[in-house]
C-alpha cells in the first residue's frame, strides 16, 4: 500500500508540481522585468523632463526675459526661444533617453516642441 501511494505522489509531483513551478517562475521573471523596464521608462522620462524644465528657464532668463523687457520680443524672436531651448535640451539628452523617447513616442524633434510648450504654458499659470 505505501509503495502505491509513493509512487502516486511521485506522478502527481512530476505532472502536476512540476510545471506549475515552472510556470509560476516564469511569471516571476515577467514581473521582475517589467517592474525594472517600468523603473527605467520613469527615470528615462524623469530625466527629459528636468532637462526641457532647465532648458526653457535658461532660455527665459537669457534670451526671452530681456527681449520682453524691451518690447521686441515677437513672433521671430519666439521661434528662435524655441530653437533655442530645442537646442540646449538635445546637448543634454543622453543617448539612451534620445533612444527611449524615439522608441515610445516617435520623432524626438516634436516630442521636444510639445514637452517645450506645455513647459512655457505651465511656468505662464505659475
Amino acid at each position: 500500500m505505501n509503495d502505491i501511494l509513493i509512487n502516486i505522489i511521485s506522478v502527481v509531483v512530476t505532472v502536476v508540481v512540476l510545471p506549475l513551478i515552472s510556470i509560476a517562475g516564469a511569471q516571476l521573471i515577467k514581473l521582475i522585468n517589467k517592474k525594472i523596464s517600468d523603473k527605467q521608462s520613469a527615470k528615462f522620462l524623469e530625466d527629459a523632463t528636468n532637462i526641457v524644465t532647465s532648458a526653457v528657464r535658461c532660455v527665459f532668463q537669457t534670451y526671452v526675459d530681456s527681449l520682453k523687457k524691451s518690447g521686441t520680443f515677437d513672433a521671430t524672436a519666439q521661434a528662435t526661444a524655441l530653437t533655442k531651448a530645442k537646442d540646449l535640451a538635445l546637448k543634454e539628452l543622453s543617448e539612451e533617453v534620445r533612444s527611449y523617447i524615439t522608441t515610445n513616442f516617435g520623432d524626438l524633434e516634436s516630442w521636444l516642441t510639445t514637452q517645450i510648450e506645455a513647459t512655457i504654458s505651465l511656468l505662464k499659470t505659475k
